[in-house]
C-alpha cells in the first residue's frame, strides 16, 4: 500500500485559539507555492467568517451580528492562488460563535442560507471552488448539529454538485471532557460509533467527507477510533479522511509545532482506514514559512519519513 502524505491543509485566517500570522499577498503567494512542492492539492477555508470577524463581504452577517471592517477578500485571494496551482479549494462557511451555542440554531442557518446564496452569486465561477466546508465543530448530536449542518448540507445540495466535508472531533481524552458532567466523560470507540451512527444516517447523501480530528483522543488509541470511525462511515456512504493535527496539544503553550515522532505515529496510525490526509494546519506548524522556526524542523524531519516510507524525494 502506498504511504499516504499530507495532501490538503486547513486556511485559518478567522481563528479561535492560535495568532495570526499577518501574512499578505506575498507571503499568501510564496505560501501557496509551498503547498505546490509539499504536495498539497487541497486546502479548506475552515470559516469565512467566526463572531465579528469575516474574510469577505457579506451583507448576510452584517445584518443581524456587528462586524468589524473586512480589509482584504481573502477568499478572492486563495481563490486566484489555488486556481493558479490546479489547487481544489473548499469554502467553509459562517460560524456565529453565538446563535448555536445558545440554541438558536435556526438564526445560525438562516444567516448561512442567505451566505451561501451570496457566496455562490460571488464566487460561484471561480474554477478553484471544488467543494464545501461546514465549520460548526461537534463531537455529538447536541447543540442541534443534525438540524444545522443537514440544513445547510441540504441547500449546498440544491444548488451545486460540489463535494461536502466535515471535521468533527473525538472525545476521547481527558482534558477534552468535563470533570463535572458524567455525560462527557472520554468515550470509548464502542460509545462512539453508536453515537455517530446516528449523525451519519442523517449526513447520508449530503456529506462526502468526515475527517475527524486525530488529536482528541490518546495518541496511542488513534488507530482504534480511526477504525471504528471509517466502518460506521462506509455504512452511510461517507468517505473516511483524517485531520491530522502537526500541533501540539500536550504543552504548557498553545499551540506549538508537534514533536516530528507524534507525526509520525498520527500518520502511521491512520493509514489503513483513510483515503486522504489533510491537517490543521501547514501555514502555522507544517510550513517552512511559518513564524514557528520549530515549524521548519518539522518540515524537515516530515519530508524524509516520507522519503523513508515511499522513496519519495525529499
Amino acid at each position: 500500500m502506498q504511504y499516504l502524505p499530507i495532501t490538503g491543509t486547513f486556511l485559518d485566517e478567522i481563528s479561535v485559539d492560535i495568532p495570526s500570522q499577518n501574512w499578505g499577498t506575498r507571503e499568501w503567494v510564496a505560501e501557496f507555492d509551498t503547498f505546490v512542492a509539499a504536495g498539497i492539492d487541497t486546502v479548506v477555508l475552515i470559516r469565512a467568517g467566526l463572531g465579528e470577524r469575516l474574510a469577505c463581504p457579506s451583507a448576510a452577517v452584517t445584518r443581524r451580528v456587528r462586524t468589524l471592517p473586512v480589509y482584504v477578500d481573502l477568499v478572492r485571494l486563495f481563490l486566484d492562488l489555488a486556481g493558479e496551482r490546479g489547487i481544489d479549494f473548499y469554502f467553509g462557511l459562517y460560524d456565529s460563535h453565538y446563535f448555536w451555542y445558545r440554541y438558536d440554531w435556526r438564526t445560525e442557518v438562516e444567516i448561512n442560507l442567505e451566505f451561501i446564496d451570496e457566496v455562490v452569486e460571488r464566487y460561484g465561477d471561480a474554477p478553484a471552488l471544488k467543494g464545501w466546508y461546514l465549520p460548526h465543530e461537534t463531537t455529538d448530536s447536541s447543540l442541534r448539529i443534525l438540524d444545522i449542518n443537514g440544513r445547510l448540507a441540504e441547500r449546498l445540495r440544491e444548488i451545486s454538485i460540489r463535494p461536502i466535508l466535515v471535521s468533527p472531533f473525538f472525545l476521547g481524552r481527558a482534558d477534552m471532557a468535563s470533570s463535572t458532567d458524567p455525560r462527557q466523560r472520554p468515550r470509548e470507540p464502542e460509545e462512539h460509533v453508536r453515537i455517530w451512527e446516528e449523525i451519519f444516517a442523517r449526513y447520508e447523501g449530503l456529506v462526502d467527507y468526515c475527517a475527524f480530528q486525530d488529536g482528541t483522543v490518546e495518541l496511542a488509541r488513534s488507530a482504534e477510533y480511526f477504525e471504528a470511525t471509517a466502518a460506521a462511515a462506509r455504512r452511510y456512504g461517507i468517505t473516511s479522511w483524517a485531520n491530522i493535527e502537526t500541533f501540539d496539544r500536550d504543552m504548557p503553550i498553545r499551540f506549538p509545532p508537534t514533536d516530528w515522532r507524534k507525526l509520525a505515529h498520527k500518520l502511521d496510525a491512520v493509514q489503513p482506514y483513510v483515503e486522504k490526509i489533510i491537517t490543521f494546519e501547514f501555514s502555522h506548524f507544517l510550513s517552512p514559512n511559518s513564524v514557528w522556526p520549530a515549524a521548519r524542523g518539522l518540515y524537515n524531519r516530515y519530508r524524509e519519513l516520507l522519503a523513508g516510507r515511499n522513496g519519495a524525494p525529499q
